[in-house]
């Protein structure tokens, strides 16, 4: 049976952590639940062109401007699936960087003790600007790939809010929720929507020829 940590490992796994933050040489943060920055090192605010003051308490898109919604959905991503979103190609201006920028970012679940997901951790690498690296696009998530409302998941389907949510309710419609409960943030991906469209009209096809075979 493993034993629990003591106050004082606790304290110095506390303190190797803030040290690791301060000195490692890629961008490190730590996100809550509604996406506002918990810890941030000093690469990742420099690299952000702001302070690390600057950044806590602060949501993902009052320090990145439009490229947050990027990170919002790779984020978002880590609660709905409690797994990590890794090599994100990122680009865009910033508030504090007009000329814009380029990071490859990977997030990763971070979990209490019962096992939720309570926050995300991020890992930022900012491409050189002579000859960027190619970046790894294995489960890059784009913000177009994401879909984060009811209503734009029944415009995607060409349907009605009501039908979604009914074939969510009876059919199996992938469809993600940040937190469990009313009024949780709803997340789809387009690629699964599309999977299970193509997976449910192959079935009803068979339903259809065994219900009428002379049809065939």
């Amino acid at each position: 049976m493993a034993r629990k940590p003591n106050r004082e490992q606790s304290l110095q796994s506390d303190g190797l952590l803030t040290e690791f933050f301060k000195h490692s040489m890629v961008g490190l943060a730590i996100f809550d639940e509604r996406l506002y920055y918990e810890m941030v090192n000093p690469y990742l605010a420099a690299s952000n062109g702001t302070t690390i003051e600057s950044h806590i308490g602060k949501h993902v898109h009052e320090i990145l401007g439009n490229v947050g919604l990027q990170v919002e959905a790779a984020i978002q991503q880590v609660f709905a699936t409690a797994h990590p979103v890794i090599n994100c190609d990122i680009a865009g201006p910033l508030p504090t960087k007009p000329r814009g920028g380029h990071w490859i970012d990977s997030f990763f679940p971070i979990v209490d003790s019962t096992g939720k997901v309570n926050r995300v951790a991020a890992v930022v690498i900012e491409l050189e600007k002579e000859g960027p690296l190619e970046p790894v696009r294995e489960n890059i998530v784009s913000i177009n790939d994401v879909l984060r409302s009811w209503k734009d998941i029944a415009q995607y389907m060409g349907t009605c809010v009501k039908t979604v949510q009914r074939w969510e309710s009876s059919y199996g419609f992938p469809v993600r929720r940040v937190q469990p409960g009313k009024g949780s943030v709803v997340l789809a991906f387009r690629k699964e929507l599309d999977e299970w469209l193509l997976k449910r009209t192959h079935e009803l096809n068979t339903i259809e020829r065994r219900s009428h075979p002379w049809r065939d």
